[in-house]
């Protein structure tokens, strides 16, 4: 009797100690709600997002400082799926010249996300203290790439680095690129030992002739937010948040969706990968290995091993 080798896929770092129940728990809070309100003039979103920032640091590996940026896209990104619908899907993208190097984040439309940093120990090569992040990113660009199933190609945007601030950046695509004025609340808290024990994020995006002074009154209360993790980090809830902090404004949920870091690697499709080789690099990975061959999902860090026989299969 043959054994079919199982097909592998990502591998995510127990942060539960084997509790099912605590699990469970947090992956019913990690969820975007959508919401109108002023009469329609304003949508938004808020997301609580605390188990999948730290999924994402445990995957990784990361430090603090990473943990605050790369959580900070994963919130953003988890924010652009209110907008999805089919198979859509988001991807945001930083190219910069500080240590950063940069990052890439996806999101699809069942609130899916992964992603990762350039350079993933970046904190650890700098060396003088900063009380902002922009020395982290330096110059650079953004790009917002929108897959919508309805187009035949993928439509993108581009940016300047302005604010070395991916909610402040993001919000200057949205409104030079496509003409919407947006806004955004990304938040990752610590505690006193450097865990994350709350996260989220809330963004607001004007309809079409919404009034000037309902938009600027909005963003008034969007930035009297102090920090929207240490909100979930005290259990208050994302509908509450928006009904005390909008309540003038009349909000209004129209629904809600879960939001996972989750990657859709396969050890099939890393196969795909190796056997796409060349020949002679294949030859050449046979005569001198090393064996295992490890190949490593940059959006998950999970790692795919393979034998020498399976290289041996690969060979046509």
């Amino acid at each position: 009797m043959i054994m079919e080798k199982k097909n592998q896929k990502m591998i995510k770092k127990d942060i539960f100690e084997g509790s099912i129940k605590d699990q469970l728990r947090a992956s019913a809070q990690d969820r975007l709600y959508r919401f109108m309100m002023a009469d329609g003039m304003i949508r938004g979103g808020i997301v609580k997002s605390t188990r999948m920032v730290n999924e994402m640091r445990a995957n990784h590996q990361l430090g603090v400082v990473e943990t605050l940026i790369l959580g900070q896209a994963y919130i953003a990104a988890a924010l652009l799926t209110a907008s999805l619908k089919g198979k859509d899907r988001v991807s945001i993208n930083i190219q910069c010249s500080g240590p950063l190097k940069g990052l890439d984040v996806e999101s699809n439309v069942f609130g899916e996300v992964r992603g990762f940093l350039k350079n993933p120990i970046f904190s650890q090569e700098v060396n003088q203290e900063t009380k902002t992040l922009s020395p982290f990113f330096g110059a650079g660009f953004l790009t917002v790439t929108k897959y919508l199933e309805d187009l035949k190609q993928p439509y993108s945007g581009q940016v300047v680095l302005e604010y070395g601030s991916i909610a402040e950046d993001l919000a200057n695509y949205f409104l030079t690129s496509e003409q919407t004025p947006t806004a955004f609340n990304l938040s990752v808290h610590f505690n006193d030992r450097g865990d994350v024990i709350g996260a989220g994020g809330l963004f607001l995006q004007a309809m079409p002739g919404a009034d000037e002074g309902v938009l600027d009154d909005a963003q008034a209360m969007l930035q009297d937010i102090s920090s929207l993790g240490e909100a979930f980090a005290d259990a208050v809830e994302p509908e509450a948040i928006v009904k005390e902090q909008f309540h003038s404004l009349m909000p209004v949920f129209m629904g809600n969706h879960r939001v996972e870091f989750f990657c859709r690697c396969t050890e099939e499709v890393m196969r795909g990968h190796l056997a796409s080789l060349p020949q002679d690099d294949l030859a050449e990975i046979l005569e001198n290995g090393p064996f295992p061959v490890e190949l490593r999902c940059h959006n998950c860090n999970t790692v795919y091993s393979f034998t020498k026989s399976d290289i041996e299969n690969m060979k046509r």
